[in-house]
């Protein structure tokens, strides 16, 4: 009789068990496909173009409070992509006020599978991570799919458009227009002291000086 209780009992245990793991699974292969359903920044998009870059040049001029500057021209750029992130500076450096903004943007299968990438902002860069369990979802080759996402620095004009951009959400779908630029500049009170920051130009570079430097000319919320 002990060992009919001992043995009904060690079923249930292994029944129960059995029916967490099976659960547990489940909530691990779905939990993303229901996320993106219900939190903006987890959004997906299929179909967003990749950048367009025509070489172009020219010299912008730059200033601001209590410093000034200038840009070089190396292109003519537009981006579209998903927001992944949308980080402001505001403290006393130089780089910060050549460059108040990043915006880091996802397009193609980037864009296609947001909900399964986790995206880590660090100062002045971004890094997206896909653990294996939900590579097995994207049919792409990393080479390739880590070539569909960007951090961009932007620099600006024009302070309605700065403003705009600061109030840009987590999975909204935009344009950005504008110029890659190297760009220098200088504090007024210290002409000597100069800051450079450099655009990347190409897609496919990673680490440091790989992201692309926008001085801004138009921004369009899509969707």
């Amino acid at each position: 009789m002990l060992m009919d209780k001992v043995g009904r009992r060690n079923t249930i245990i292994i029944t129960i068990c059995t029916i967490a793991v099976i659960l547990a699974i489940i909530w691990v292969f779905t939990w993303p496909f229901i996320r993106v359903n219900f939190n903006r920044k987890y959004r997906t998009m299929e179909g967003i173009l990749t950048p367009t870059q025509l070489q172009a040049t020219g010299t912008k001029n730059l200033s601001g409070d209590g410093w000034s500057g200038h840009a070089i021209i190396r292109a003519k750029y537009t981006v579209w992509g998903l927001v992944v992130n949308n980080t402001s500076y505001d403290s006393d450096s130089l780089y910060d006020k050549l460059s108040p903004l990043d915006i880091g943007l996802a397009w193609g299968d980037m864009a296609k599978n947001n909900h399964l990438i986790k995206w880590t902002h660090g100062h002045r860069h971004l890094v997206a991570n896909i653990n294996g369990l939900y590579q097995l979802y994207i049919h792409e080759d990393n080479e390739k799919l880590f070539q569909q996402y960007s951090n961009n620095h932007l620099i600006f004009t024009d302070k309605e458009l700065l403003q705009t951009a600061r109030n840009l959400q987590l999975g909204d779908y935009v344009k950005i227009s504008g110029y890659l630029v190297d760009a220098e500049a200088h504090k007024t009170n210290e002409p000597v002291i100069k800051y450079q920051l450099n655009t990347s130009l190409t897609r496919n570079d990673d680490g440091e000086d790989s992201c692309e430097v926008i001085l801004v000319t138009k921004l369009e919320v899509l969707d």
